[in-house]
């Protein structure tokens, strides 16, 4: 047992507590408590629930670390705290407020390098999906699992056979046309390509070699964290849209299995050569 897996198990914990909250809204949202924060992007009275009752729980067990969740956004961010809990506590919103099974809980825990660095080490991380009973999770240097059977990425295939997952650009609408290109061109290439609506399961589905690999642009810390942890532990890589490592940054995202991830990767690189000057790094 490393040091961080403690912290997984806390992880896993969190993610369990926000899971439970949500079951007992899913299907029975009542709709005047849903809130648009723009096109396509919602918050419901479950979010800040399971936000609540994960945030409480933080703050009474282990209160000198700091938090950055969705919905309350920086809540601390001391000079003199190691660690950072990033929390999403409803990944796949709109999945759940029309009752489709797809979404899930995302705890990471962040270790601060320095204070001149904009992210820290993601040493810890859970996703949960509850409605199909699945708990990831990773520490750091000692592997992926789900539902404590370890994980690994998918083994090496021909792209024509390989299985991707993405997103649509629901936030960023004006790259659809570059995103469509893009989307037309892998479609061309795959086997086929899914898009379930909550990216920290589609991470997970990485880890566990369900999908070949993954793109999307534009996400939140949130939402990658843990994912990115679990497949890195899995055997996989994760990186932005031109390969750098500041995919925290940015929010555009490209991971898959070592055998995969490079012809994926060029792929969207043709179409993304250039960052985004976009800073998530919230501080």
């Amino acid at each position: 047992m490393n040091k961080y897996d403690t912290f997984a198990k806390t992880a896993v914990e969190l993610a369990d507590i926000g899971g439970n909250v949500l079951l007992k809204y899913f299907k029975n949202i009542n709709e005047k408590t849903v809130e648009s924060k723009g096109i396509g992007d919602w918050v419901s009275e479950a979010d800040r629930a399971s936000e609540d009752a994960i945030v409480d729980h933080i703050s009474r067990e282990m209160p000198t670390h700091d938090i950055l969740t969705e919905e309350r956004a920086q809540i601390v961010r001391s000079e003199h705290s190691e660690f950072r809990w990033i929390i999403d506590p409803l990944d796949g919103t709109t999945n759940f407020l029309r009752g489709f099974p797809i979404w899930a809980v995302s705890v990471a825990l962040e270790q601060r390098i320095s204070k001149q660095n904009r992210w820290g080490t993601i040493v810890a991380g859970a996703v949960n999906v509850p409605i199909l009973s699945e708990i990831f999770h990773a520490a750091k240097g000692s592997g992926a699992f789900r539902n404590g059977v370890q994980i690994s990425v998918s083994p090496e295939r021909p792209i024509n056979e390989c299985l991707f997952g993405t997103g649509f650009p629901f936030r960023t609408r004006h790259l659809v046309s570059e995103y469509s290109r893009l989307l037309a061109e892998i479609l061309e290439k795959s086997a086929d390509v899914r898009r379930p609506g909550a990216a920290a399961v589609d991470l997970c589905y990485v880890a566990a070699g369900v999908l070949d690999g993954f793109w999307e642009l534009d996400l939140a810390p949130w939402d990658t964290a843990a994912g990115s942890l679990i497949i890195k532990e899995a055997g996989g890589i994760v990186r932005n849209f031109q390969g750098g490592d500041d995919f925290l940054t940015t929010g555009d995202i490209v991971a898959g299995s070592p055998s995969n991830y490079t012809e994926l990767l060029e792929t969207v690189r043709r179409h993304f050569p250039q960052a985004r000057d976009v800073d998530k790094s919230i501080r």
